[in-house]
């Protein structure tokens, strides 16, 4: 999936593609479901890469959001990210989720059943990149870390930068 690069100019033209893209998705899992797919094994697939390139633009969004956050024209990229994370919190609650995973688990004890769907409901937000990057500029290692949050302590996260932000935005009105 060849993404419309992040810059604040093209806010409206990302905003745009994420929707065409998450469309088109919704098109390949329908045509799966109701066993129009002309070569399912490639559908699949082809829902797959997707998945994957909607959490990787969720990431680029939200750091290229952080980079941008006092310009008003990066609300909309935000606003884009925010739709994709629905998205992808929409797929995995859906009937047909429910029902790949209860197909899955059937093998598995009730108790351990129940473990599994504790663990899938705790509200996890990650961030993935790969484990090295070598910088060529500054020839430094680059070590990013995968973190598991529930839902509560991303809501925080938030919170606290959304008020540093608003310090940040109060400074410059302030003070000039």
């Amino acid at each position: 999936m060849k993404w419309i690069p992040l810059e604040l100019d093209r806010s409206r033209e990302i905003s745009e593609q994420v929707d065409t893209v998450i469309n088109t998705y919704t098109t390949l899992q329908r045509q799966l479901t109701q066993r129009r797919a002309s070569n399912p094994p490639q559908v699949e697939k082809a829902l797959a890469v997707l998945r994957r390139s909607f959490a990787d633009r969720m990431e680029e969004m939200a750091i290229f959001y952080q980079q941008n956050d006092l310009d008003p024209r990066s609300g909309e990229i935000e606003a884009g990210r925010l739709k994709i994370k629905r998205f992808l919190h929409s797929l995995e609650t859906s009937d047909v989720s429910r029902e790949v995973e209860e197909n899955a688990s059937a093998i598995l004890h009730s108790s351990d059943k129940k473990k599994n769907v504790d663990v899938y409901n705790t509200g996890i937000e990650t961030i993935r990149r790969n484990l090295l990057e070598r910088e060529k500029t500054n020839n430094e290692t680059t070590v990013t870390i995968r973190v598991i949050l529930t839902e509560a302590e991303y809501n925080e996260i938030l919170a606290r930068r959304e008020a540093i932000r608003q310090l940040k935005l109060n400074t410059v009105l302030y003070n000039h």
